[in-house]
């Protein structure tokens, strides 16, 4: 097959980003390539972190007199992917300001937060460290577990009727980032720019462990030894990726034999997400 152009690398691909009030995440994915010949059309495919009517620094922060402008976005669907515990601590209201249908499918294993696993064994020292690898172990792990629920979310996504549909966890970058990139890697984009739309994060909410700093400090743990929970190495993303083709085949395999999503819903993927190229 024939790779076609990566239109979007570098810095045109910071264009993704809507500047909602409140918010430093949000995406549209429009015009990233996917198989030869298509692309993904405007307002069809969003990403972003949660949004809450509290200040809290690690999440977007709602104000009414906005409302127009997330309701602009003409979203009819938002796939929340938080654990039940997340939810129950911080309510998301992106159906309050969109009026758009809330979906939770929730992921338990997250990354960025208070009180996740890796952040009770870096603040109780049975973690020295969270190292880029500890990262990459983190992706492939929560892939091997929740497959089903990748697959559901998938399933949302290529009803056309969903559409625009956005994506969030918490900081929208571990579960979000691994839902959107399954997502780019069925209709074809090339995997860099995969890639980099994860990578992104870490440009967008750059030193992130900054709001997290007391929480370490104040329990005699350097900061340093967990700043890499709260990036998004590349090398990670692009080995879970790897890892999903040398252990089922591909992406769509992994989905199709383990994540019980049906053949047909690839190209119901593909169907309500794509639409042609523009010729030059």
């Amino acid at each position: 097959m024939t790779e076609i152009p990566v239109p979007r690398l570098s810095g045109a691909l910071a264009e993704s980003r809507v500047p909602l009030p409140g918010t430093t995440n949000v995406r549209d994915l429009a015009g990233y390539p996917a198989r030869p010949g298509w692309m993904i059309g405007p307002r069809r495919l969003f990403r972003g972190e949660v949004l809450a009517t509290d200040a809290a620094e690690f999440q977007g922060l709602w104000d009414e007199k906005h409302q127009s402008d997330f309701q602009d976005l003409g979203l009819r669907t938002v796939l929340d992917l938080r654990a039940e515990h997340e939810v129950r601590r911080t309510q998301s209201v992106w159906h309050r300001a969109t009026g758009a249908e809330l979906v939770a499918l929730p992921i338990a294993e997250g990354g960025e937060g208070t009180d996740t696993n890796y952040i009770r064994k870096l603040l109780s020292g049975e973690m020295p460290r969270f190292e880029e690898a500890h990262m990459t172990q983190f992706y492939c792990d929560t892939l091997d577990r929740r497959a089903t629920t990748f697959g559901a979310a998938v399933t949302v996504l290529a009803d056309a009727r969903r559409l625009p549909a956005l994506v969030h966890c918490s900081a929208g970058k571990d579960r979000t980032g691994l839902l959107i990139a399954l997502v780019l890697e069925l209709i074809g984009t090339p995997r860099a720019l995969v890639v980099e739309d994860y990578a992104l994060t870490g440009v967008l909410r750059p030193n992130r462990i900054a709001a997290y700093e007391a929480l370490f400090t104040d329990a005699g743990v350097d900061p340093d030894a967990a700043r890499m929970l709260f990036e998004t190495p590349a090398a990670s993303m692009e080995r879970a990726l790897a890892y999903l083709d040398d252990t089922y085949g591909s992406v769509a395999d992994y989905l199709v034999a383990t994540g019980s999503l049906l053949p047909r819903t690839l190209d119901d993927l593909r169907s309500s997400l794509l639409i042609p190229t523009p010729s030059d």
